[in-house]
């Protein structure tokens, strides 16, 4: 498509005023501005949900409508939209009226990162988004060179040694400048924070919020700083990207990968980095979403650039530390620590979090030299004992004696019938399959020490030989099963305990 230069409205406010008018008409208030409106900026497809689905398009600035015409192009494609909006209809989507765009043009937007490719004499911009294009200004890079290319779509075609590819219209070409981190808010300043520490501002944040992981790639070369005062990104994209915790697991496919925890759904990525830790660790993990990095046997999506930590639990109280920053106080008697996220709990309620310690918070000055809580959950501590139930919609369903019934992330070797102690972060929603609230990133044990009950679920029977074997062998030096193996109270597990512990595994004693 040839796109007409001085028609692109996106630079100006025009396009929020005759969204205004359009709001104002809906209402049913009369205006002077009806009439037919033309619209033209770039954003992304995005699906509302709805039956029929209602596909909607979602501008750099955040203002949504409804192409009557998506040209081939689908749910996820970053691109231009042409054409007239109405005073007079609308579109219900998601439970919200959205402006009917009767399409003229439609057409790839760009704001992407690739790689400069030499073809015989000429350069090729391979987008990473997918994709070959001739860029003008490319010329002043070196093959090889990863850069940023912005532009309003495409403009006819160029030959590349002996090959049409389309031009990128009215592009705008620099370093590519790529960071993967979760959006922060620090005293009413949002910006991206990376998993080293690092700052980022930038313009587009489309449809995410403060606490969500993202994938931001811009033009950094001007060196200006944002209201931040961070590296500013001019003319970003933005990604979903992820963070949160999990456990590494070993799968015949695929080796060592992360699995997420059910509130991030569960699902199993390949890392990048794995650090040095191995399988059943629980970790905390950043990282940008590579969906289609393995083939083969392994059909597992990546996560590359990541970071990785050791998994970290415990509830406390925070406040507004000398530091001015947010300091979290375990109610174990541990040191206290600065945290990097906080969400709304309710007022007085101990407070659980679950993330991993870095150095370099860049989140606030750290003048006590506190270690530095980072990818933190932060929600209301659920500490609590309970039993395993069966469940309708989920199984096991956790019965707390606080009169709770939880959906409970990590069950351990526990099961139904079993009782046990559970303690983890309260989220009312984190399985759209399970309408019970969910106990996130929680630890589990057993509720009381009992002579010779190993496994913790309250009884001492065939099911404890195995580990209480384990233990006497030294192969578990768990200190709890430790603890509850040595039956006879000498101080030590060994020997001595075996006929005890027969006695009552057959109820003798």
């Amino acid at each position: 498509m040839n796109l007409v230069r001085n028609s692109f409205c996106a630079r100006g406010n025009c396009l929020l005023t005759r969204l205004t008018c359009f709001s104002v008409l809906l209402a049913g208030v009369a205006s002077t501005c009806a009439g037919d409106f033309f619209y033209q900026a770039c954003g992304e497809l995005v699906n509302t949900g709805g039956i029929p689905d209602c596909i909607v398009h979602v501008a750099d600035d955040g203002t949504t409508v409804r192409p009557s015409d998506l040209a081939g192009f689908d749910v996820g494609d970053r691109v231009v939209v042409s054409g007239t909006i109405s005073g007079s209809t609308a579109s219900i989507c998601d439970l919200t009226v959205t402006p009917n765009l009767s399409v003229t043009t439609i057409d790839r937007c760009f704001a992407e990162c690739g790689t400069l490719v030499d073809s015989g004499g000429c350069l090729r911009f391979e987008s990473d988004r997918g994709g070959a294009f001739l860029v003008v200004g490319s010329d002043a890079f070196e093959p090889g060179d990863r850069v940023f290319v912005s532009g309003p779509g495409t403009d006819g075609a160029g030959a590349c040694n002996g090959e049409d590819l389309p031009n990128v219209a009215f592009p705008t070409i620099a370093e590519c400048t790529e960071a993967t981190g979760r959006i922060v808010n620090t005293f009413g300043c949002t910006y991206l924070l990376t998993g080293d520490g690092r700052g980022f501002d930038f313009f587009t944040i489309r449809d995410f919020s403060v606490g969500d992981y993202v994938t931001i790639a811009g033009d950094a070369s001007s060196g200006q700083l944002g209201p931040c005062n961070n590296p500013l990104l001019f003319s970003n994209s933005i990604l979903p990207a992820f963070g949160g915790p999990g456990t590494l697991v070993d799968t015949p496919d695929c080796g060592l990968v992360f699995q997420a925890d059910e509130g991030n759904l569960g699902i199993r990525y390949a890392l990048q980095n794995l650090g040095a830790f191995t399988a059943g660790d629980r970790v905390v993990v950043t990282g940008r979403i590579d969906a289609n990095c393995n083939g083969g046997a392994c059909s597992t999506p990546c996560l590359t650039d990541n970071t990785i930590g050791a998994l970290s639990t415990v509830c406390g109280s925070i406040d507004l530390g000398s530091t001015n920053c947010l300091v979290f106080t375990p109610d174990d008697g541990g040191e206290s620590f600065l945290i990097e996220h906080v969400e709304v709990i309710p007022q007085g309620a101990t407070a659980f979090v679950a993330g991993t310690f870095r150095p370099n918070p860049g989140i606030c000055d750290n003048e006590d030299n506190l270690p530095v809580m980072r990818d933190n959950l932060f929600q209301r501590c659920v500490d609590v004992c309970g039993d395993f139930q069966m469940g309708f919609e989920c199984t096991p369903l956790f019965f707390g004696d606080d009169g709770g019934i939880y959906n409970v992330e990590n069950t351990g070797y526990y099961t139904l019938g079993d009782r046990a102690h559970v303690r983890g972060g309260y989220d009312p929603s984190c399985n759209n399959l399970c309408p019970f609230p969910c106990i996130r990133a929680n630890t589990i044990g057993p509720c009381d020490e009992i002579p010779g009950d190993v496994n913790g679920d309250g009884d001492v029977d065939i099911d404890d030989v195995q580990l209480f074997v384990a233990v006497l062998l030294g192969v578990d030096s768990d200190p709890y099963r430790v603890l509850v193996s040595d039956v006879n109270v000498d101080g030590t597990p060994d020997g001595k305990d075996v006929q005890p512990f027969t006695l009552i595994v057959l109820g003798f004693q």
